[in-house]
């Protein structure tokens, strides 16, 4: 996750609204991530894990219940809340 956080505080510094959906367990080091690319209060839409044995049902309704969340975060792009669990 977090060469996914460092590409979204690039786009971020340039206007552009991002969303980053990780997983729990690698909370830590997405927070640790933004925090040394200069933008500590990075929101992230985290979902339950793990998701690699899930099926294909329970990764649509894990999405669908995330889709609130990562909404939010794309268009209240700058809006800095903190990171909780969609």
């Amino acid at each position: 996750m977090s060469c996914s956080v460092h590409d979204a505080v690039r786009l971020e510094a340039r206007g552009i609204p991002t969303a980053v959906v990780g997983t729990e367990p690698f909370l830590d080091e997405a927070l640790e991530q933004s925090r040394l690319l200069g933008m500590p209060n990075y929101p992230l839409a985290l979902v339950a894990h793990p998701v690699q044995l899930l099926t294909d049902a329970e990764l649509e309704a894990l999405a669908d219940e995330a889709f609130p969340r990562i909404e939010k975060l794309l268009v209240d792009a700058g809006g800095q809340e903190s990171t909780r669990r969609s």
